[in-house]
């Protein structure tokens, strides 16, 4: 483990972007071990581990690919119009104009060097999928291991999907799950995108996703991070083209010990689009949470509207949050934001509920709900809502 850190130069709190996680001391207290093991593709509903059947996110009549303990485990989606195949780094090159996104990313150079798996999901043109599809990365091992995947995605003009990647496992595990996504929006498609990290406690999870975006695309992210020991979730996008809507919405909510960081690029490059962030962090005992946003809005990408808002509540007074939204912005006519509040639950909104009969336990559920039912708002997939709500009760209370 010490020869790569030396050798990819894991960051730490001496770069800017790390300032807040410090990455490099976590994993000098762990040897991970690029993971070496390798499995077919089953295509036996009996061969599913019954953890990842049993997983609340798991739907059997749904699109689904699982990968457990890094390696392509089941595919079980009609290819007809659908594109899903292996891909070598000679033909990722072609197929993503990777140029876009010029940036020193040591976990990225980590990813490609020791990469499980690499699979492209392609959309086909003017194909509006009815059913999600599900991405489960599941691991069991209980030794050192870094796990690297990436799940390329491109949806063809005229084309619609959902796409949920879910992170988890057994709570004993012990490893480093390093994943990367370059996403491809052609001209008037649109994704909605659901990230669901429950990564084991003691699980370190680091993931990226580079999006390009064309002509009137629509990328809808929503980030729900409340696994692992220490998690690291980056947002980097390209809006190259005009009417574009860009937007994130993420929660993250953290216990004892556990660290949750989002950090997010919007890069507008061209005039005419839109983009919008809204973070919000529910964090208690000795945790802490971290979000960095930073909006680049260039010279020639007039009209353009961006916002950022990140929210944070703090629930002991040994939690702590960083919080560092950002506006670099080269144009003159644009409409652009950003904010960030932290704070306790209002103790005059307290004081009203209990008047009103309720016990103090009651009133704060009801507060903390309403901080986070807004975010919820956003998830389409009322199936899926259900499940988010439900498991961000079972965390937090």
């Amino acid at each position: 483990m010490e020869k790569l850190i030396e050798d990819f130069q894991i960051p730490d709190k001496k770069i800017e972007t790390w300032k807040f996680t410090d990455l490099k001391k976590v994993l000098e207290k762990n040897n991970f071990q690029p993971s070496t093991r390798s499995d077919t593709v089953s295509t036996d509903p009996a061969e599913i581990n019954s953890n990842i059947s049993n997983n609340i996110f798991f739907d059997p009549e749904i699109n689904f690919i699982i990968f457990e303990n890094g390696y392509l485990k089941k595919i079980n989606i009609k290819k007809n119009y659908l594109e899903i195949k292996s891909l070598d780094s000679n033909l990722e090159d072609k197929i993503f104009n990777k140029k876009i996104f010029v940036r020193k990313d040591s976990l990225l150079d980590i990813n490609s060097t020791f990469l499980n798996e690499n699979l492209i999901v392609k959309v086909k043109k003017n194909i509006k999928l009815k059913k999600p599809i599900s991405i489960f990365y599941y691991n069991c091992e209980e030794e050192k291991y870094l796990i690297n995947n990436r799940v390329n995605i491109i949806l063809e003009e005229n084309s619609e999907a959902e796409i949920n990647e879910i992170f988890f496992s057994n709570n004993k595990s012990i490893y480093w799950n390093n994943v990367h996504n370059y996403i491809c929006l052609k001209k008037n498609s649109k994704l909605e995108h659901y990230k669901v990290q429950l990564e084991s406690k003691n699980a370190v999870h680091s993931s990226s996703s580079s999006i390009d975006c064309e002509n009137s695309s629509i990328y809808n992210n929503f980030i729900f991070s409340v696994g692992g020991n220490m998690s690291r979730i980056e947002v980097i996008s390209s809006i190259n083209s005009a009417d574009i809507n860009f937007n994130i919405k993420g929660l993250y909510l953290a216990k004892t010990n556990q660290h949750h960081d989002i950090t997010t690029l919007m890069q507008h490059k061209h005039p005419g689009s839109k983009s919008n962030q809204h973070i919000k962090g529910i964090l208690q005992k000795d945790s802490s949470g971290v979000f960095q946003g930073k909006i680049i809005v260039a010279q020639y990408a007039q009209k353009t509207d961006a916002f950022q808002f990140n929210q944070n509540l703090l629930l002991s007074e040994t939690a702590e949050v960083n919080a560092k939204p950002e506006l670099e912005i080269y144009a003159d006519d644009v409409k652009c934001s950003h904010g960030a509040t932290t704070g306790e639950l209002d103790e005059t909104m307290l004081f009203y509920l209990r008047s009103k009969g309720l016990k103090k336990e009651e009133a704060k559920k009801l507060l903390i709900e309403g901080f986070i039912n807004e975010l919820f708002d956003n998830v389409e997939n009322k199936e899926l809502k259900k499940k988010l709500l439900l498991t961000s009760k079972k965390i937090i209370y």
